[in-house]
């Protein structure tokens, strides 16, 4: 990016600001024009970071300072930096042109639980204009522009509603997650910065569950250092002192890509070089590095790590030699470090569940991807609209995997966490305790709803709707049976 704008300085004379909007300007539409979703989601960030070059350069403010009341914001697009400068209490929501769901504005929205709708078309820049009233609504994946009063006035109605169920849940972020005949369930948050952390201990979070650790490595054309990732963990550690930080370590393949780990193009990338198959196979650049710093932060926070993809026995027990090595290293070197950490997996395709009592002899827990466990038990692809209805988390099958699991966490003595979607999900919430699961790791925004889940729910009867939900016939009839649990509840 920095030669093509000084390259374009030199020969045409432009300014500088120009220039690297120009050049920024020109790869983003090339990532656009690749067809691949996930790829033309970073678009958008190379255009925030042409953006926060011309505000150094101008002096231009950010979008929060410029944004001086709450308000929608209308754009073709917004990079991370550009929602992060904006005050919480002034973003009512976003909505936005272009955008997708693996867009970084969408996955920080989704965990700050900021309203948003994206993908609305270059249209919505000729409708929408400064001063006019919008009605947004994120969950519903709607935009009203300049709405009858008839409208505007339910759509009000039904926001202070939901403010006061918010402030009535916010009331009780500081409750025990516990079932109402006294089982503990360890509630903690999913996150991927420190923001996210802050915001999951506002709302109770007992820790984090699922530290993803992408977001460091996307953005940039090199590697992060083991410095750069440790200050990472020690932030996020600092949000939620005392508590558990578990890290998953570096997951990319399928649909993620590194600029600075090019991987080979692979017919079916979703069943190749992915997760902990790229880390030990490049332990030195990736792997090695990453469980160095995790060691050195386990030295002042209580930090576990966890495993992407396991499938085997032996690849955990290639994991912990490297850990075992890793250790060693910082001892050689007088490096201060935890003596231990727990290490984990996760359970996310099925053969890891089949072995599960193997894991959990050397596992000391287990944490059960429910995203890629459903894609691998169906066999579809979850970004695949052709075979979307076979992606369904609640089809006996997948929950069979994640009973199996919980058994075999438990017969060695080990705990067994949810950390995928339908973790997050409070419907799931008895028919997950009734499965097993120990813990429940979520979203910051989903924190609340879980709780008051979990706190709803007795495990005795979780347990018989548990048995139900096993023996259905399909996901239809486990939807039915959590209708009916929900009715009788009253929630």
């Amino acid at each position: 990016l920095i030669e093509q704008a000084q390259a374009q300085i030199e020969a045409e004379r432009v300014s500088a600001e120009a220039a690297i909007e120009a050049a920024a300007e020109a790869q983003a539409l090339e990532l656009e024009a690749l067809g691949d979703e996930y790829l033309s989601a970073r678009a958008a960030d190379l255009r925030d970071v042409a953006a926060q070059v011309r505000r150094a350069l101008t002096g231009e403010q950010s979008l929060g300072e410029r944004l001086a009341a709450p308000a929608v914001v209308v754009a073709r697009d917004l990079g991370p930096s550009d929602l992060m400068s904006v005050p919480r209490e002034r973003l009512l929501g976003f909505a936005l042109a272009a955008g997708g769901l693996t867009a970084h504005s969408s996955i920080l929205a989704r965990g700050l639980g900021i309203p948003a709708v994206v993908g609305l078309g270059e249209g919505l820049l000729a409708a929408a204009s400064d001063g006019v009233t919008m009605a947004l609504d994120g969950a519903a994946g709607t935009l009203t522009i300049d709405p009858p009063a008839d409208e505007l006035a339910r759509l009000r109605e039904a926001a202070r509603g939901q403010a006061e169920r918010e402030a009535a849940l916010r009331a009780e972020a500081a409750l025990p997650a516990v079932t109402r005949d006294g089982r503990a369930i360890a509630l903690v948050a999913n996150a991927s910065t420190p923001e996210e952390a802050r915001a999951a201990r506002e709302w109770g979070a007992a820790g984090v569950g699922l530290l993803r650790t992408e977001l460091l490595f996307l953005e940039r054309p090199t590697l992060p250092d083991e410095e750069e990732q440790l200050a990472l963990y020690r932030a996020v550690a600092a949000e939620l002192p005392g508590a558990p930080i578990t890290v998953r370590t570096l997951d990319v393949g399928g649909d993620k890509h590194l600029p600075a780990f090019p991987l080979p193009k692979e017919e079916n990338p979703f069943l190749g070089w992915r997760g902990i198959r790229i880390g030990l196979s490049e332990p030195e650049r990736i792997l090695l590095p990453q469980l160095r710093a995790l060691l050195r932060a386990g030295a002042e926070a209580p930090i576990r790590i966890m495993l992407p993809m396991i499938s085997t026995p032996a690849e955990l027990e290639r994991a912990r030699a490297l850990l075992a090595r890793a250790a060693a290293e910082l001892e050689a070197a007088g490096t201060p470090h935890a003596e231990r950490v727990e290490l984990g997996v996760m359970i996310e395709v099925p053969a890891a569940a089949l072995n599960a009592q193997a894991l959990a002899r050397s596992a000391d827990f287990f944490s059960i991807g429910t995203n890629d466990l459903t894609q691998y038990t169906m066999a579809c692809d979850r970004g695949n609209s052709r075979v979307a209805e076979l992606y369904q988390p609640l089809d006996p099958a997948v929950l069979r995997l994640i009973r199996m699991a919980c058994e075999a966490a438990h017969a060695h003595g080990r705990h067994a966490a949810v950390c995928g979607e339908l973790g997050g999900d409070p419907r799931a919430t008895p028919l997950l305790i009734g499965l097993g699961v120990d813990e429940l790791s979520c979203a910051p925004a989903s924190l609340p709803h879980v709780r008051a889940a979990i706190r709803a729910t007795d495990s005795a009867a979780a347990a018989a709707l548990a048995e139900a939900a096993l023996a259905a016939s399909g996901p239809d009839e486990v939807q039915k049976l959590l209708a009916q649990w929900h009715a009788a509840q009253g929630s």
